[in-house]
C-alpha cells in the first residue's frame, strides 16, 4: 500500500529489510527514486534527528556516476529517510553468489569505478565506513566495462554515520563489517578514508578468489587476523595487480593507496589484465572456536553484567562452529569450517549477508590484542620450516605445543569467548529492529513472494527478486511430433506512412488483428486487418518508444498495449471499442527499468510480462484490480540476450522463449503454477545480433510454434520438448504472430519496413 514520504514523495512498496530499517520503491517530483525509511526507533532520536540533519548538505552534494546519488532526506513526524536514486540491478554480493568469482579484468574494472566514487567522497571530507559487496550496486542500464563487467555504483553513503550517533554508541564499539574492518578501526583510532581503501581492497581479493582474506570463524578470529597476520599473494594474480592489492591491505594507514591513486593505477592496469581467466584459488578453512567449560552464554557487555537469558547451547550450535555440519563438523572432529564471505554475528545463526551490517562490535582491550598478537606469534613458530603448499591461513593446526603454549590458549579461548558473545549481544540488540515480512505471503496480484524472501537485501536501489523454481519438469514430450504448419503465399500490407525499423508484434482482439510497430521517429504504428483485408495505419503518440510494443487482448473485449520508454521504463494504454481510452501513458508501478522491449500475455484476468534486465529474464504480473507485481528474475533462463518472446494458456502456464547471451539455438523456460522450470533447447531455431528477438504463438489446441527473423520456425507441444523444425518459405524478416479463430496469422517487417502477412492454410 502506497505512504506519503513528506509532502513530495509516495512510496509504493517495500524492496528491502535490513536492520536500519527499510527501502521502498517510491516516486518523487522528478520521477521514480529509491526511499531508504529508517526505523521509527531512530526516527525517536533526537540527536540523531540532528546530525541526520546536518549531514543533509554533505550528502546530497555526492554527485558522481560512480556513486549512488541521494537526492534528499526528509524528517517529518515519526519518518526518517534518505529519497536516493533509483538504480535496477542486482548487488555485488548477489552477483559473487550467484556467479563466483570474476576474471582479473572484471573485478579491477569494478573495483576502479567504486574507487573513483570514494575519491570523490573523500575530496568531500565523507567516509563511508562499510564498503562491502552489499553496498556496490552494479547499473545494468550503462554499457558494460572491460571484461564485460557492468558499472558499479557505491551505495549507503552516510549510513553508518548517521546511525552511529553519540549517544548509540560507546567508545568501546565499532560500526562496520567484521570482514572488511580495517587493523586501526579494531585498535580504537578514528576512521579516516584509509579504512575505505582497506575494505575495497578486501573485496578486489574476494573478487579474485571467492572469499576475504581474514573472514572466517568467529568474529574474534577475523578481528584477529586483521590486527596480526599478512594476506599471502593470490597464485596466478599479475605481480603488479599483487602488489596494489597489497600496499593496499598494510596495516598502516599511511601506506595505503589514496582512493583517486588506486582508481587510476586500476585503469592502468586493465589492458594487460584482458584475457585472463578465473583464479584458480583453494578455499581455505579457518580454525575451530573454542569455549571453557564453564561458559554460559552471559553477556560480558550486558550493562548491569547479569545473564542475557539465553538458554545454555552445546559447542556445536556455537558461533563459528558451524550447526548442522553433519558428521566430522563438531568440536571432536576438529570443527573447521570452510571460510566464507560472511561471519555469523548471532549464536547459533547461519551466515546472512542481506542484513544491513552496521554492527556494533565491542573493541578488543589492549591486553587482548596483546594476547591475540602473541598467539599468531606461537602459530607462525609453529609452521616454520612446515611446507605447505595449499593456500592456507596463519591459523591452521599446530603441532608439538608446549605447556606454555597450552596455557596461552586457554586464555586466548577465554578472551575470545567473551568477545564473541559481546559481539553477538550487539548484534543481537542491532538487528532487535530487523522485521522482514512473512515469507510467502501473497502480493496485491495474488501471487507469493519467491521463497527466501525474508530477509531480503536492504540495498539503496530497485533490486530485483529471484522468481521460484522447480527442480525438474513434470512433463514429457509427446508421443508424436508436431508437424509444421503450411503457409499461404506471402501478401504485402499497405505501406505505412513512415518506414517501421522495430520488429512487430500482432494480437487478435474479437475478429481483427492488430499489428504494431515503431517508426524511425520513435513512434508506435498499427496497423488492423479484418477477415479479408487490411484496414488502414494508426499513430500513437505521446511517448517514443524503443523497440516493438506488446500488446494483449483482455476478456473484456479491451486491448492491452505495453511499450518501453526511451528512459527504459515500461509504459501501458488501453484500446476500448475501437477507441484508444485516452492520450496519456500509464508508467507500470514500481519505476523499474528494462534492457529489451517486453514481452506479454494473459490468461483470464491475469496479465504477465517479461523483459530483459541485464542479462537476466524478469517478469512481472498484473491480475485482476490489484497492482504490478515486483519484478522478479528468472533464474532458469541463465543470461540471456535481446528481447524475449511469451505465450500462455488458459491454464495458467506461461511459456518465455528467450536468446542464451553465449549463442545456440532459442531456450524455453515454462512456469507452472508459479514455478519456473529448466530450459530447454528449442532445436532448429536460432535468433541472432543485439537486438534478436524470437516470436512465439499458442493454438487453443496446445500446438506451439517458434520463429526467427532468419526465416526458421519450429513446431512443438506446449507439453514436451520435442521440436520439429524448418524454414519459412518465401521470406524472411522480423515476425509477430498471432492466432485467430481459423488458425495463425503471421506478419514480417520487410527489409523496406513495410509489412508481409500470411496464414495458415
Amino acid at each position: 500500500m502506497a505512504r506519503k514520504i513528506g509532502s513530495r514523495y509516495t512510496a509504493h512498496q517495500v524492496i528491502g529489510r535490513g536492520s536500519a530499517g527499510t527501502v521502498w520503491l517510491g516516486e518523487g517530483p522528478e520521477g521514480p527514486v529509491a526511499i531508504k525509511l529508517l526505523r521509527e526507533d531512530l526516527a525517536s532520536d533526537q540527536v540523531l534527528v540532528g546530525r541526520f540533519v546536518q549531514e543533509r548538505t554533505a550528502l546530497t552534494s555526492l554527485d558522481h556516476p560512480r556513486v549512488v546519488g541521494v537526492h534528499d532526506l526528509v524528517v517529518d513526524g515519526d519518518d526518517l529517510a534518505l529519497v536516493m536514486e533509483l538504480v535496477h540491478g542486482s548487488d555485488l554480493r548477489a552477483r559473487l553468489d550467484r556467479e563466483g568469482p570474476l576474471t582479473p579484468q572484471a573485478a579491477v574494472s569494478v573495483v576502479a569505478d567504486v574507487a573513483e566514487g570514494l575519491a570523490v567522497a573523500h575530496a568531500a571530507g565523507i567516509v563511508h565506513r562499510d564498503v562491502k559487496p552489499e553496498n556496490i550496486l552494479l547499473d545494468q542500464a550503462s554499457s558494460p566495462g572491460p571484461g564485460g563487467a557492468p558499472r558499479a555504483k557505491l551505495s549507503d553513503f552516510g549510513i553508518a554515520r548517521l546511525v552511529d550517533a553519540p549517544r548509540r554508541t560507546r567508545a568501546t564499539r565499532i560500526i562496520g563489517t567484521p570482514d572488511y574492518l580495517a587493523p586501526e578501526v579494531i585498535e580504537g583510532l578514528e576512521p579516516r578514508a584509509a579504512v575505505d581503501i582497506y575494505a575495497l581492497a578486501t573485496v578486489l581479493y574476494e573478487l579474485l578468489a571467492g572469499f576475504t582474506p581474514f573472514g572466517g570463524g568467529h568474529t574474534g578470529a577475523v578481528l584477529r587476523r586483521h590486527v596480526t597476520e599478512t594476506v599471502a599473494p593470490l597464485p596466478g594474480l599479475p605481480e603488479e595487480l599483487w602488489r596494489v592489492v597489497a600496499q593496499c591491505l598494510s596495516k598502516a594507514p599511511a601506506s595505503r593507496l589514496r582512493a583517486s591513486e588506486l582508481a587510476a593505477r586500476l585503469r592502468e592496469l586493465l589492458p594487460s589484465l584482458a584475457g585472463l581467466p578465473v583464479l584458480s584459488v583453494s578455499h581455505p578453512d579457518a580454525p575451530p572456536a573454542a569455549y571453557p567449560a564453564e561458559y554460559d552464554d552471559e553477556d560480558a557487555d550486558d550493562r548491569d553484567g547479569s545473564d542475557d537469558g539465553r538458554e545454555r547451547r552445546a559447542p556445536g550450535d556455537r558461533v563459528g562452529v558451524g550447526p548442522g555440519g553433519g558428521a566430522g563438523s563438531g568440536p571432536a572432529a576438529g570443527g573447521r569450517r570452510r571460510r566464507g564471505p560472511a561471519v555469523p554475528l548471532v549464536p547459533g545463526a547461519q551466515p546472512d549477508s542481506s542484513r544491513d551490517t552496521h554492527t556494533s562490535l565491542r573493541r578488543p582491550s589492549p591486553e587482548e590484542l596483546v594476547a591475540f598478537a602473541d598467539a599468531s606469534r606461537q602459530e607462525r613458530a609453529a609452521r616454520a620450516g612446515r611446507k605447505d603448499g595449499g593456500h592456507r591461513h596463519a591459523g591452521a593446526k599446530r603441532s608439538g605445543a608446549g605447556a606454555a603454549v597450552r596455557r596461552r590458549r586457554r586464555l586466548l579461548a577465554a578472551a575470545l569467548a567473551l568477545l564473541v558473545v559481546a559481539g553477538a549481544a550487539g548484534a543481537y540488540k542491532a538487528f532487535a529492529g530487523d522485521s522482514p515480512g512473512p515469507a510467502g505471503k501473497p502480493s496485491q496480484d495474488g501471487r507469493h513472494s519467491a521463497p527466501g524472501s525474508r530477509g531480503t537485501r536492504a540495498a539503496s536501489a530497485a533490486t530485483l527478486g529471484q522468481a521460484p523454481v522447480a527442480g525438474k519438469l513434470d512433463s514429457t514430450a509427446p508421443p508424436a511430433a508436431v508437424p509444421l504448419p503450411g503457409w499461404t503465399a506471402w501478401a504485402t500490407a499497405p505501406a505505412p506512412p513512415v518506414p517501421l525499423v522495430s520488429g512487430l508484434r500482432a494480437v487478435d482482439l474479437d475478429g481483427t488483428a492488430y499489428v504494431f510497430g515503431t517508426d524511425a521517429d520513435g513512434y508506435i504504428r498499427y496497423l488492423t486487418r479484418g477477415a479479408t483485408a487490411f484496414g488502414g495505419w494508426g499513430k500513437l503518440t505521446g511517448i517514443q518508444v524503443t523497440g516493438e510494443p506488446a500488446a494483449v487482448a483482455l476478456p473484456d473485449g479491451r486491448l492491452r498495449l505495453f511499450a518501453r520508454g526511451t528512459d527504459g521504463l515500461v509504459y501501458q494504454r488501453t484500446l476500448v471499442q475501437g477507441r484508444w481510452s485516452d492520450s496519456a501513458w500509464g508508467k507500470l508501478d514500481g519505476g523499474m527499468r528494462v534492457d529489451s522491449p517486453p514481452a506479454a500475455a494473459v490468461h483470464g484476468d491475469r496479465i504477465d510480462l517479461v523483459a530483459r534486465i541485464g542479462s537476466d529474464l524478469a517478469t512481472t504480473s498484473y491480475s485482476g484490480s490489484g497492482a504490478w507485481s515486483v519484478w522478479q528474475t528468472v533464474g532458469t533462463a541463465g543470461r540471456i540476450t535481446g528481447a524475449p518472446a511469451l505465450v500462455a494458456e488458459s491454464s495458467g502456464r506461461i511459456d518465455a522463449f528467450v536468446l542464451p547471451a553465449g549463442g545456440g539455438p532459442v531456450l524455453r523456460t515454462q512456469a507452472v503454477n508459479g514455478l519456473w522450470r529448466p530450459a530447454q533447447p528449442v532445436t532448429g531455431v536460432t535468433a541472432t545480433g543485439a537486438g534478436a528477438r524470437p516470436e512465439a504463438v499458442q493454438t487453443a489446441g496446445g500446438a506451439q510454434y517458434v520463429f526467427a527473423a532468419s526465416g526458421a520456425e519450429a513446431a512443438g507441444s506446449a507439453g514436451g520438448a520435442l521440436w520439429t523444425s524448418g524454414t519459412l518459405p518465401g521470406a524472411a524478416g522480423e515476425p509477430a504472430a498471432c492466432t485467430d479463430a481459423t488458425g495463425v496469422a503471421l506478419f514480417l517487417r520487410t527489409a523496406a519496413g513495410g509489412v508481409a502477412y500470411a496464414h495458415t492454410r
